[in-house]
């Protein structure tokens, strides 16, 4: 082997193996990055041998709220002594039965039971809207009413209302990402006949007309002409209109 080959394999191989090294820990920082970049798009990689911690869902608001009516409103009272109290903005809280009456000096509360019944105009119709304290009232199992009843039909058999609100608990749940998160306040109307001063759940549609016996064939076609559906607020009011009209 001449001189020049000896001396050059002596000044390659430092050089390679200097390539060799630096080739290896440039693939090796490849490869720990891919491998890291494949952990961050894989969930199941990151939960590999050990446990994740999910933060826990913000308190629960509620949603809704218990107002009868969300805006002041001009209102006559008739309280249990007889006495009246006109031309009040008011709002009502049904839940708690209470009042807030708007005064030059702030808000006042007016108890619900110190009221015999109140009248005020409705904002859309324009039209008086008559409430009656449902202490004046029993239901059919004998118990007496709670709150307020609309008075939407007056007669020999009144048709009334009354708004419920129902609290629904918040039910999410994290592991399957269902539910609310929220508490909600829901209101739900009911209907009644009055009659003597006792609160009737109607009858269903199709034995509605025995709520009737002294009109009965009259209330039958009554409904049938004017197809009416019962599960319609104006439409009741027509029916028990036509039957109290009646002699």
């Amino acid at each position: 082997m001449s001189k020049q080959v000896v001396v050059f394999i002596l000044l390659i191989v430092p050089v390679l193996a200097v390539y060799s090294q630096n080739t290896s820990s440039s693939t090796r920082t490849y490869m720990q990055n891919q491998y890291l970049l494949e952990r961050m798009s894989n969930p199941e990689m990151l939960v590999t041998g050990a446990s994740v911690q999910t933060l826990p869902p913000a308190p629960p608001d509620v949603i809704g709220d218990d107002m009868l009516n969300t805006h002041f409103q001009k209102t006559t009272f008739l309280l249990n002594d007889s006495s009246l109290l006109e031309g009040l903005p008011v709002k009502y809280y049904i839940a708690r039965n209470e009042f807030d009456i708007k005064t030059k000096t702030g808000l006042r509360a007016l108890k619900g039971d110190r009221v015999k019944s109140f009248v005020w105009i409705d904002s859309a119709t324009k039209k008086p809207q008559v409430f009656i304290n449902g202490q004046l009232f029993k239901h059919e199992d004998g118990t007496q009413g709670t709150g307020f009843f609309q008075l939407i039909s007056e007669g020999k058999v009144g048709l009334i209302k009354q708004t419920e609100v129902i609290f629904k608990e918040a039910n999410y749940h994290v592991a399957l990402n269902v539910g609310s998160l929220d508490h909600k306040l829901i209101k739900k109307i009911h209907y009644y006949a009055l009659y003597n001063n006792n609160v009737f759940k109607p009858l269903p549609k199709k034995k509605f007309e025995m709520m009737f016996p002294d009109h009965r064939p009259e209330i039958q076609r009554f409904i049938k002409i004017n197809t009416l559906d019962l599960t319609r607020e104006d439409h009741l009011q027509a029916l028990f209109d036509y039957y109290n009209s009646l002699k």
